[in-house]
Order: structure tokens, then C-alpha cells, then sequence
């Protein structure tokens, strides 16, 4: 059995004990987890207490059932986990079979290095936090990203630790570390061995044609690292004042464990139950999904869409993660419509209904916006140091989405 302490960082750097977790061990037939959580009595108190799970863990003194057998923790604890890089460090790093990467024992291994707001303590008061490595070892981390990625046990000693620093918390499947310097905090994103593509370059280029499609995109900027280059994302949950804003994944908030069929219109009507400014929030993820559609962002699973808590409330969350379809894989992760595929602009037109959007006039001017913005795609690659030949590629993809949705304007 594991039992763990939940800690959260408020937006004003207060820590305080939000709950406790206890997760059975697993059964001796289909290894199933049984969790509960509790709310703590100091932070159903505290005056600035919120639910971590606004759907699913309402402020209540009762004990709360996970109902996940496979995790043994509700979604907004395994939230916090790393996906597949970090996870591959950390396993390394605690030296874990496959058996130990449950994730109550990643939890109880990740303490207060996550992503968010909150911390994992075994017993006892939180520790400090930190919020990455010196950005001064940027380059160094690049290589031992790249080593690790190509031969895990190559890396060892002083450098393994200093990987494992930087590197044991950011999710996703492609390498990362975490970095701060004197402007703040920032998750530096790597090129992968396996790229056939030149996915940082492509990825900067995404981040701000969005932000001159009039999305809130989280801030980036493209460094040069010797002969290549690396992305650099400014956390948004860390605030100015060095305090933690609380994050949780639309996947936790509908509750889409393993395959899932989901759609905008699903995150839209959590927005609408969750949102403190649920208008405003709705015209964004509305924007965002025509955006994704222009650019080819066919990976735009659950897990890439948060809504973040901080001292004014819930939130959707700055867009990151735009990368066009590197994998040239036609079909969406999320439904526009009832359908995966490059939609028609009448399709993307009728679903403006589900995000509160009522005159036509209005969803058209928004496509128009998102038009016009990505149609100087050439530039901001070439602004971003894509290579010709990756502008080819992905272009040719891009000018055919523009013509699908432009063609009906």
C-alpha cells in the first residue's frame, strides 16, 4: 500500500496540504489498484481553496474513490507525471522494472518535480521547489538529451544527475529538459534522433503563426545550439511572483482513459461547466480548432488542452504544442464535426454552435482571420529557419488545407 501526502503551491507561494492518497496494492489477478483520496481539513479551510478537479473532486470532507484500476489515482494526480521521455529517465534514474512504474510509485518518486501546482510527499512538510537547471547548461543538456535518447546507458555519474534534474518531469515523447534563468522559467524542447523532419523549426513556426491568428499561444523562442537548435517555452505555471497555477488535462476532465473517441464540441461543453470566463474561453477553443485544422495539427489529443487555475480561476489554457503534420497522418486525434478528417468550411461553420458562437457572420470572420494569418505560413518558416525542403513538404499540405477551407469564403 502507498500512501501519499498531495501538497499544492498557491498562486501566492503558499504550500498547503490538500489531501492524502492511499492506493492498495494490486490484486493478484488482473494487477487492478484501488485509490481514494481525502481533502485535507487545513485546505478545505484555507480561503483559497479550490477543487483539484472541478468535475470529478468537489471541496468535501468525504473520501473520494479514483475508479481508475489501471493508474489507482484520479487523472489529475497522474496529471502530473511525465509521459514517455521523462518517464524513460526517471526509470532509469531509480533503476525500476516495469512492475515499479505504476503510477503511485512514479507519484511517490516525482515528490515536488512536477509540472503544476502539485507535490507528492511521503510524510511530512514540502520540501522547497525547484523549477529547473540553469540555462547555462543548456547546450550540455542538449547533447546528454541526445546520448540518452540513442544509448540510455552511455549516460552516467554527473551527468545522468544532471539530466535527471532538468529532465525528469516534462511529458511527451520527444526530449526536454527544464531551464531558468534571470527572465524566468522555460521547457527547452529538443530535435529527436528519429526526426526525418526539422520539428523545432517547424514547431516555432506553428507557435507564431498562432499567436498572429489572434490565439493565446504560450511564449517561445528559437535558440541556436552549435549546429542545431532548440525551442524554448515559457511555463505558464509558474507566475511572476514565482507561485504555482494548478493544471489539469481535458483528459482527466472527461475522464478518456486509453482509446477514446472525443471531440471540440466535448471540450467546449467542459469549458462550459468549468470556465470563469466561459465566453471568452470558448471563442478561443474555437479559434484554436480552426487553427489546427489550417495548419495540419493532427495531433491534437486531450492531453494537449489544459485548463489552469490561478488567482482569478479556471482558465483555458495557453496553446502549446502546435506542430504541423510531421507524420502526414490525414485523420485528427479529435473529432471536428462528427469526423477526424480535413473538414469542409460549411462543417467548421455549423459546429461554431457548440461554443456559444450564434451569428454565422461571426464564426466567418474568425476562419477568415485564422485565413488570412496562415496563409503567410512561407514567411514565418522561413523567419523560423525551416529548411527548403521541409517547407516543401509541409507547405504543399498546408496550401491544400487552405484550399479545402478557403474555397466556400
Amino acid at each position: 500500500m502507498i500512501r501519499l501526502e498531495v501538497w499544492i503551491t498557491l498562486p501566492s507561494e503558499e504550500s498547503v496540504k490538500a489531501g492524502s492518497l492511499v492506493v492498495s496494492d494490486p490484486d493478484d489477478t488482473r494487477g487492478a489498484l484501488s485509490g481514494q483520496f481525502r481533502y485535507a481539513s487545513e485546505y478545505l479551510e484555507h480561503p483559497q481553496a479550490f477543487p483539484l478537479d472541478p468535475l470529478h473532486l468537489p471541496l468535501s470532507k468525504e473520501i473520494s474513490n479514483a475508479d481508475r484500476p489501471h493508474a489507482g489515482v484520479n487523472g489529475v494526480f497522474e496529471d502530473s507525471l511525465p509521459d514517455d521521455w521523462g518517464r524513460r529517465v526517471m526509470a532509469r534514474r531509480h533503476n525500476l522494472s516495469r512492475n515499479e512504474q505504476r503510477v503511485p510509485q512514479l507519484l511517490r518518486l516525482l515528490g515536488n518535480q512536477g509540472l503544476g501546482a502539485l507535490s507528492y510527499v511521503v510524510e511530512g512538510k514540502l520540501e522547497l521547489r525547484t523549477t529547473g537547471v540553469s540555462s547555462r547548461h543548456l547546450q550540455e543538456l542538449a547533447l546528454l538529451a541526445d546520448k540518452f535518447e540513442q544509448e540510455p546507458a552511455a549516460v552516467n555519474g554527473d551527468d545522468f544527475s544532471l539530466l535527471f534534474q532538468a529532465g525528469s518531469s516534462p511529458g511527451g515523447a520527444r526530449p526536454k529538459v527544464l531551464i531558468q534563468d534571470e527572465n524566468g522559467s522555460y521547457l527547452a524542447k529538443f530535435a529527436s534522433a528519429a526526426d526525418k523532419l526539422d520539428v523545432v523549426s517547424l514547431e516555432a513556426a506553428a507557435m507564431e503563426l498562432s499567436r498572429r491568428a489572434g490565439i493565446e499561444t504560450a511564449e517561445t523562442k528559437l535558440m541556436p545550439l552549435g549546429s542545431g537548435k532548440c525551442l524554448l517555452v515559457r511555463r505558464f505555471d509558474i507566475n511572476e511572483a514565482g507561485g504555482r497555477n494548478h493544471l489539469i488535462s481535458m483528459q482527466s476532465l472527461l475522464r478518456a482513459d486509453g482509446y477514446y473517441n472525443a471531440a471540440y464540441r466535448d471540450l467546449a461543453k467542459v469549458i462550459k461547466h468549468v470556465s470563469t470566463q466561459p465566453g471568452q474561453d470558448l471563442l478561443r477553443l474555437y479559434r484554436q480548432m480552426v487553427f489546427n485544422v489550417m495548419i495540419g495539427n493532427t495531433d491534437d489529443h486531450l492531453k494537449n488542452f489544459l485548463m489552469l487555475h490561478d488567482d482569478t480561476g479556471w482558465r483555458l489554457s495557453p496553446a502549446f504544442d502546435l506542430v504541423p503534420n510531421i507524420g502526414f497522418n490525414r485523420e485528427h486525434v479529435l473529432c471536428i464535426g462528427l469526423a477526424n478528417r480535413t473538414p469542409a468550411t460549411e462543417t467548421l461553420l455549423a459546429e461554431a454552435k457548440y461554443f456559444g458562437i450564434k451569428r454565422r457572420q461571426q464564426a466567418e470572420k474568425i476562419v477568415k482571420e485564422v485565413l488570412k494569418s496562415v496563409s503567410d505560413w512561407s514567411s514565418i518558416f522561413t523567419m523560423c529557419y525551416v529548411p527548403k525542403k521541409d517547407t516543401q513538404k509541409i507547405g504543399a499540405e498546408i496550401n491544400q488545407r487552405l484550399q479545402i477551407v478557403g474555397s466556400s469564403l
